[in-house]
């Protein structure tokens, strides 16, 4: 007699469990889309800040710099990458001012620094909608910033 009493207890254990259990799951999918986008904007201003450091004395070391980290982050939505060079703290935003300053940077006694700031804005969730706040809790852009010394 008391088998029957039981019968169905599973089906609402389920059901009470499976919300938990679904926002959980959710929430993982959401932060691995989060860190594997945030890896490739880290691994492209890697990319960026390498091949920028060993431009002294070419004439084109921005453009080469932004072709590099637009091709190693392919995958990503490139329109929406900002990419901005630095040598020695000082923003270079052309092929000359970024020439003139990794050449005076690199002459100098100090050890000279190159970095590479990437911004992907726009950074797309992989869930959207008001799912328990998931969508609200993910940033709107990912940075991040790789330096090397000027070769």
């Amino acid at each position: 007699m008391t088998h029957k009493k039981q019968q169905g207890i599973a089906a609402v254990e389920f059901a009470l469990v499976i919300p938990v259990l679904l926002v959980i799951a959710l929430g993982l999918a959401q932060f691995g889309w989060l860190l594997g986008n945030y890896v490739m904007v880290a691994n492209a201003a890697s990319a960026g800040a390498r091949y920028f450091a060993s431009q002294r004395g070419t004439s084109t070391p921005y453009s080469g710099t932004q072709a590099q980290v637009q091709t190693s982050a392919a995958v990503l939505n490139t329109g929406n990458l900002s990419i901005t060079a630095t040598v020695n703290g000082g923003n270079c935003t052309s092929d000359a001012a970024c020439a003139a300053d990794l050449t005076s940077a690199a002459s100098g006694s100090a050890v000279a620094t190159a970095a590479v700031t990437v911004t992907y804005s726009n950074f797309s969730p992989l869930f959207k909608g008001a799912l328990s706040g998931l969508y609200s809790m993910m940033p709107t852009a990912l940075n991040a910033t790789a330096a090397e010394r000027v070769q």
